[in-house]
């Protein structure tokens, strides 16, 4: 009931995957930061991920603390030469016995373009031994974080926050943008050489997510792709889906610790079949050349040991068990072909092979235009009393015809899920959501509800081996497994808004952890503490609020009371609609 007040379209199936999703998340969450639940460290062979997102962090403060490193650089070469007297090409001019004019006034002057270029060639010197690219350009870092609005929002607060204290030779800038609306025309005009962009990915390999995945990887390849001699940004990718971007400096790939959803499945059954189909083609082929060269030994009369040499190499490059496996590594790219490939095939399958597909839009329309109309002719034929409404009888009535194969106790399950307001009866506009519904739905229905006093479900985590395995065994023989996977759409939704971005922002923050803290131990090292920083405070005294600001109870029970109003009297002017139309058909039946 609260689920249709607030037009929710979330079912109990939605929320028992996004319950098991949750409690495997606190496993994945743990593998991300390298801590248990209980604060224990985990062994380094479960803390994979937290040292590849740490290592990044680490090459990034490489980036921030360049400036600094080659001042130092800088300055020790200026005391060294300048208290010594003996700069960097005269010393070896000296040592060398070059001691006239003509090699006094050459050598002073190529010292004094080394002083003058002398913080990039430190900065050169640097990047050589750290093995980063060349090319970058000389400046302050900029970094870009992109991800859905509240990951990249968070990640923006997040860093700044960290390097708030940082002194301004080790300061940077930080933006954030969304990858799949406006980070193009936002931020890749400011692209540079040297800025530091980190991208969020959504895992494509659900087909709710795939468009989104490859929108996103559109983006990241599009900013990637702004080159400035022969060098861009440097890019970093975190997502779930284990492939890389040709262009990006670097991906993380995060572990899902969570059943494969079905379609999923369906992939990986398609890929199985093609493999089998091409391990016995494979098989053929072989024999038949086996059979060939077996022919051939014997006519020229070799000896054995030649066909065991012969033999035995091919039996050590047959493939094993392990060669044969799918991998799912595919790009967003290839998923979303391998999803539109099996859509086609469905809508070929329900359509008729001579029909355009302007024609099946049209009939399509057709369709669903006669439906409602014998919806509402069914409806009055059952309507008896001419009540507007539908009783618990008359509905078994109804549907007994539509789906003869249901029983009388889920007829009635789908009756009560259908009452809305709890009045016993079913308006039009209700029997239509219901006659309408998808074959998913109505499985979804006739499930057993687990509800409190309250009329709250008490969803349990889900225990299928993937999700939507109860939903294909109990499926119509001619439903597809690719059809049933669409009514998991919204799952996956949930999965991606609730607890991926969550794993992949809590992976971002571990990242910029790492990186601030370097960069504050680099200044509290150096100085022996003299200019150290915390860089978990910030130069403000105002407190941090973190709740949203107070709203007027007075303007919600307004809103509220206008609402119920509305409420009333569109149902009212529904029933006065239909009391006029009754009346006008009894008028012309009966004329009087």
């Amino acid at each position: 009931e609260f689920r249709a007040v607030t037009g929710a379209v979330i079912t109990d199936r939605d929320l028992s995957v996004l319950e098991r999703c949750n409690r495997s998340n606190v496993t994945a969450l743990e593998e991300i930061v390298g801590v248990d639940k209980d604060g224990n460290d985990l062994p380094e062979s479960d803390r994979n991920t937290e040292f590849e997102l740490r290592d990044a962090g680490r090459l990034w403060s490489d980036h921030v603390l360049e400036g600094v490193r080659a001042y130092i650089l800088c300055f020790l070469y200026i005391v060294g030469t300048v208290t010594s007297g003996y700069p960097l090409v005269s010393g070896i001019a000296r040592g060398a016995g070059l001691n006239s004019d003509q090699w006094f006034y050459l050598t002073r002057f190529l010292d004094s373009l080394i002083y003058f270029w002398l913080p990039q060639i430190c900065i050169f010197v640097l990047r050589l031994i750290q093995r980063r690219n060349l090319r970058h350009r000389m400046v302050a870092r900029t970094v870009v974080v992109a991800d859905c609005p509240w990951v990249a929002q968070a990640g923006e607060a997040f860093l700044s926050k960290i390097f708030a204290c940082s002194y301004s030779i080790a300061g940077i800038g930080v933006l954030s943008g969304n990858p799949a609306d406006h980070l193009v025309h936002r931020h890749t005009h400011r692209v540079v050489r040297g800025s530091l962009l980190v991208c969020g990915r959504p895992d494509g390999r659900l087909d709710a997510l795939t468009s989104l995945e490859a929108t996103v990887c559109l983006s990241v390849n599009q900013a990637s792709s702004i080159q400035s001699l022969g060098g861009t940004c440097e890019s970093i990718t975190i997502g779930h889906n284990p492939f890389k971007l040709p262009l990006s400096h670097r991906a993380i790939f995060l572990e899902s610790h969570r059943p494969q959803f079905l379609c999923e499945c369906v992939l990986d059954e398609i890929d199985a079949e093609e493999a089998k189909k091409r391990e016995g083609l494979r098989k053929s082929l072989t024999s038949s050349k086996s059979g060939s060269r077996r022919s051939l030994l014997a006519s020229s009369g070799r000896g054995k040991s030649m066909r065991k040499s012969i033999f035995g190499s091919r039996k050590r490059g047959r493939p094993s068990e392990g060669d044969l496996n799918i991998s799912r590594s595919q790009s967003s790219a290839a998923l979303l072909g391998s999803y539109i490939n099996l859509q086609n095939e469905a809508k070929k399958t329900n359509a008729k092979s001579d029909t355009t597909e302007l024609e099946e839009v049209v009939n399509d329309m057709i369709k669903e235009r006669r439906n409602y109309d014998k919806t509402r002719e069914l409806f009055d034929e059952i309507d008896v009393d001419g009540s507007g409404f539908l009783d618990e009888d008359e509905f078994v009535q109804v549907y007994v015809k539509m789906y003869p194969e249901m029983k009388k106790d889920d007829i009635l399950k789908v009756f009560h899920e259908a009452d809305v307001d709890g009045s016993g009866e079913l308006d039009f506009e209700e029997f239509v959501q219901v006659a309408q519904m998808p074959q998913v739905d109505i499985l979804d229905k006739v499930q057993a509800k687990n509800r409190d006093k309250r009329g709250l479900s008490q969803v349990e985590p889900s225990a299928e081996r993937y999700f939507g395995e109860d939903l294909r065994k109990n499926a119509p023989l001619n439903a597809t497994a690719f059809t049933l996977s669409k009514g998991q759409s919204f799952s996956q939704e949930l999965y991606e808004s609730r607890i991926a971005s969550l794993q992949r922002f809590v992976a971002m923050t571990v990242m910029f952890h790492q990186m601030g803290s370097r960069v504050e131990r680099f200044f509290s090292t150096l100085s022996c503490g003299l200019l150290g920083y915390r860089f978990d405070r910030t130069h403000s005294i105002m407190r941090i609020a973190t709740t949203a600001s107070p709203v007027s109870g007075a303007d919600v029970r307004e809103r509220l009371r206008m609402l119920e109003l509305t409420t009333k009297v569109k149902r009212s002017v529904e029933v006065i609609s239909f009391s006029w139309q009754r009346y006008k058909r009894q008028k012309q039946v009966h004329p009087s």
